[in-house]
């Protein structure tokens, strides 16, 4: 039986996890709660179904660095935690985050491990870490041609990718990142004609990559660079405006959690 799991939060600040199974409208609280004065941010899963959160400052104050306003976190670590709610690691990485603009807003996990978490809005910078969270690499771009606030996850071949939207021309590029390259990228592949501003990214089942965002969901194949199908926003069973994070299910299907109206949407990740 699949579970679904969902950060939560109380009225005091604190966080934790949820688990539920599908269909149901109440779940069971992990024994798993953010430390005093932090919480849990971000959240993804592994390949094994372990899950992976952030956790950071709850309270941070926007500083001025070199006549730019930034707001990052001083503290900040990344909990691996198993489906049933032990925390097998808590992996401080502190010293590299709090040098960033922002508090991560991304994390992926490759299937070898690597842990990659974006950390920027107006820019693009993903931090890359093995699995015991030793550092291995800044991945940049050029934040006046791209910018990362659209998409990074775990594609079918384990491998993780970032859409980078161009906004001057609304094109969109797939990048693999490779934490173990100082160059930073391998391989990238256009969504051509494309310009749509996409989300998130999850792997699919007759494709390489679906990728969720405000025109829609497409299947994209990497062996050819070109998207095998796509479904429309208007055509989805829900509005598509706002923020719907999404996750893969063992079964094929794609996950979206409506937090306006607290319904959880089901969409096959395959072409019907």
């Amino acid at each position: 039986m699949p579970f679904i799991y969902l950060l939560s939060k109380d009225q005091d600040g604190g966080s934790g996890i949820l688990k539920m199974k599908p269909g149901e409208v109440d779940g069971e609280a992990l024994q798993v709660t953010a430390p005093d004065g932090m919480t849990f941010s971000v959240m993804t899963t592994d390949e094994q179904g372990n899950l992976y959160l952030v956790a950071e400052d709850r309270d941070m104050e926007a500083v001025t660095r070199n006549e730019d306003v930034v707001c990052p976190t001083e503290h900040c670590e990344v909990w691996r935690v198993s489906p049933s709610g032990e925390v097998a690691a808590k992996l401080d990485i502190s010293e590299y985050v709090k040098q960033e603009v922002f508090s991560p807003r991304m994390i992926a996990v490759a299937g070898n491990g690597d842990i990659y978490l974006s950390t920027q809005v107006d820019g693009t910078a993903v931090l890359a870490f093995d699995a015991e969270g030793n550092f291995l690499n800044k991945i940049s771009y050029d934040y006046k041609v791209y910018t990362l606030r659209t998409a990074m996850g775990r594609g079918r071949d384990g491998k993780v990718y970032a859409v980078l939207w161009n906004y001057k021309d609304d094109t969109s590029v797939i990048v693999r990142l490779d934490g173990g390259r100082i160059s930073g990228d391998t391989t990238s592949f256009i969504l051509d004609g494309d310009g749509g501003c996409y989300e998130f990214v999850c792997p699919g089942r007759d494709c390489d990559l679906v990728i969720f965002g405000g025109e829609g969901i497409l299947g994209y194949d990497l062996g050819s660079g070109n998207i095998k199908w796509k479904v429309l926003a208007g055509e989805l069973p829900f509005s598509t405006e706002g923020l719907y994070p999404m996750a893969a299910l063992a079964d094929g299907r794609v996950l979206f959690l409506d937090r306006d109206n607290n319904k959880l949407h089901y969409v096959p990740a395959a072409q019907q």
